[in-house]
């Protein structure tokens, strides 16, 4: 087999692995965990993406500016009462002045609230799929008869230019991620080279019995595959407990796009196939390296 590390015990002894002493799995080790942080957080920008997309496309809000406070009541009562007729509509819920003047306090100021500023009335309205132009249409149509001063602000108009961030975030963690392979593959061909020229005497011992470059490659091959998956259970392991420390960070601090930062199922098989896929390209590296140098030597 290509990737075949199976290797025979007096085969073995042929190149010494000291393999906890040697820098090559710490160097894996920190080529995977930054892989991995690079990955999770990619994982997790797709899936704060999708739901965020899912949940805020499909909400529009309905705002009510009326300074006489009476017929803004009355108002937004006649809306919230017509909307429940309509089938497109999921849930429907008035937003309480109290929580209001809380969302505006912060930027305003108590006093001038109180002083200058009419409080719109705020009405959240949640379709059951996301909202299309003749939705929209017909529930224009349907508030402008029950108030003049009502108007429609859809969630999905500032949602394109979060997932363009979201995209920029992802193609930057996938070129993160290309980059640490680059750097993996120079660190695997380096370290090759340089147990290949201190066991160069063994190799032209292996030549004069009959031993061929393929066998000679397989040595360093199951070497390098011992010393990847000792790095990347490492750097899988630390990846993985910084994610669960930043979760509870990002959980802590209320509600948000992501305070519910979370990994798809798909994405722990992805996460899972990652270090298996950087073990069998150091191996493919690994034998590369020796046999296009052996053919340079001989």
């Amino acid at each position: 087999m290509l990737l075949d590390f199976a290797l025979p015990d007096h085969e073995r002894k042929l190149i010494p692995e000291g393999r906890i002493s040697g820098p090559m799995p710490w160097v894996i080790a920190i080529m995977m965990f930054l892989t991995m942080l690079s990955a999770i957080a990619g994982l997790v920008l797709v899936n704060a993406a999708r739901q965020g997309s899912d949940d805020l496309s499909s909400r529009v809000t309905v705002q009510i500016i009326e300074p006489d406070p009476t017929a803004r009541a009355g108002q937004r009562a006649a809306i919230n009462k017509a909307l429940k007729s309509n089938q497109d509509i999921k849930t429907i819920r008035a937003v309480p002045d109290a929580e209001i003047r809380d969302l505006l306090e912060p930027w305003l100021g108590g006093d001038i609230i109180d002083a200058d500023i009419a409080i719109p009335a705020l009405v959240d309205v949640t379709f059951k799929n996301r909202p299309g132009k003749e939705q929209l249409e017909k529930l224009r149509s349907q508030i402008r008869t029950l108030s003049s001063s009502a108007r429609i602000d859809s969630q999905a108009v500032w949602m394109g230019p979060y997932l363009q961030l979201m995209r920029a975030l992802l193609w930057l963690a996938g070129g993160v991620i290309f980059l640490l392979l680059l750097a993996t593959c120079a660190a695997v061909i380096l370290a090759v080279r340089s147990a290949l020229n201190t066991h160069r005497e063994t190799i032209n011992i292996m030549h004069m019995l009959g031993g061929t470059d393929i066998q000679a490659a397989r040595l360093f091959q199951r070497r390098v595959a011992l010393d990847a998956m000792l790095g990347g259970v490492i750097g899988f392991a630390g990846a993985l407990a910084v994610f669960w420390i930043l979760a509870g960070r990002f959980a802590a601090i209320g509600p948000s796009l992501l305070s519910s930062a979370s990994i798809p199922w798909f994405g722990w098989i992805i996460l899972a196939l990652i270090p298996l896929a950087v073990t069998g390209l150091a191996m493919l590296m690994a034998r590369w390296t020796v046999v296009s140098a052996l053919r340079k030597m001989l």
